[in-house]
């Protein structure tokens, strides 16, 4: 796959998982209760998570980052760390609606690491 792709691939992963948990979140500011389609912002959450993975690694391996036998690059390894962070703040997003306003800035905070990790490549 074309480095294009493999990016347009990373932001839609992106954008699906945050969409989901935004979703999650909602849902649960608006009363916890089961809607009949509950699960539809889970699953978004987790083919963005795996669209997010699938794509980091294809555009790793076009870097050229993963050829030989070193280790990644601590960028990338930080990165790792934000989408672990983004699959288990669907935990936070479901059980602390209360604090909806901390919950969304944690969210932000994430997008906003990731993408200054994927800019600047600090190390």
């Amino acid at each position: 796959m074309s480095y294009q792709t493999l990016k347009i691939l990373h932001i839609a992963g992106l954008a699906l998982t945050f969409m989901g948990l935004a979703g999650v979140l909602g849902m649960k500011m608006n009363g916890g209760g089961r809607p009949k389609r509950h699960w539809v912002f889970f699953v978004v959450h987790g083919v963005g998570l795996l669209l997010l993975l699938a794509s980091g690694f294809g555009l790793v391996d076009r870097l050229g980052l993963m050829r030989g036998t070193r280790a990644l690059p601590g960028w990338v390894q930080a990165k790792l760390v934000i989408w672990l962070l983004a699959g288990a703040a669907v935990s936070l997003a479901s059980r602390l609606s209360r604090y909806a306003e901390l919950v969304l800035l944690f969210f932000t905070a994430l997008v906003v690491a990731g993408a200054w990790l994927a800019i600047t490549k600090p190390f």
